[in-house]
């Protein structure tokens, strides 16, 4: 039988050494799956004509119910939610955590698991190249984006980091139901609005929320392991 290297460890040292969380390393093995397999099913979307022919016929039925209420609303989200919008607010919290609490890890962290959905969601959208829904098709359109960037949603992939990391790092326990109910209005309403522009396709919108919630969380995982590799290192048996 070999030896536990852990246990051999806490002998040659004499104080514990504690093992890596395994809920953090099966989560992040979880999300890893998740987010290859979004990627894989973008690449067989984007090779298959008749799923985009079928989502058009969504998109103009969602472009039926334009009123202006709910045009300013999609328009004012495409501006706010756009990677330049995205990029202040990212800031923004991320230096709002960091004093709220008083350390810069907690900034950092912050950046981290609002940033690391959006980078490999620009990823696919470069390697997977899927057209825009073609703006020609709807009866009434209301804006236009071109190009071969649908899959993900990128605004919808960032609305759903941000609201998870709102609800699961920023919420006091008193107002996290409040802030998880505002959450998920925030995603619901984004996401919606990106069909009723009629710039993503159903299936961008819906793998954008697993994309996001997967490497949301595949960030945390990493983000907590690295933390306990370094108290371990550094404070052994602490």
């Amino acid at each position: 039988m070999h030896a536990d290297p852990i246990a051999a460890s806490s002998r040659s040292t004499g104080a514990p050494v504690r093992r890596p969380p395994r809920r953090e390393l099966v989560v992040g093995a979880i999300c890893l799956m998740g987010v290859v397999m979004v990627g894989v099913a973008g690449a067989l979307i984007r090779g298959t004509t008749g799923v985009s022919v079928a989502e058009e016929h969504v998109l103009v039925w969602i472009n039926g119910l334009r009123n202006p209420v709910l045009d300013g609303i999609a328009l004012f989200l495409q501006v706010v939610f756009a990677p330049l919008g995205a990029v202040i607010i990212t800031v923004s919290v991320s230096v709002a955590a960091g004093l709220l609490k008083s350390t810069a890890a907690a900034g950092i962290k912050a950046a981290v698991l609002i940033g690391a959905p959006c980078l490999v969601a620009w990823l696919l959208k470069v390697m997977i190249a899927r057209p825009r829904p073609d703006s020609g098709l709807l009866p009434d359109p209301l804006f236009h984006i071109g190009g071969a960037t649908s899959f993900p949603s990128g605004h919808t992939v960032f609305a759903m980091a941000l609201a998870l990391f709102l609800a699961m790092e920023v919420a006091h326990r008193r107002i996290v139901r409040v802030v998880c109910v505002l959450a998920i209005a925030l995603i619901v309403i984004v996401a919606l609005s990106r069909l009723y522009l009629g710039v993503h396709y159903p299936s961008d919108v819906l793998a954008s929320l697993v994309l996001a919630a997967a490497v949301f969380f595949l960030a945390r995982a990493i983000w907590i392991l690295i933390g306990f590799t370094r108290r371990n290192r550094f404070h052994p048996g602490v």
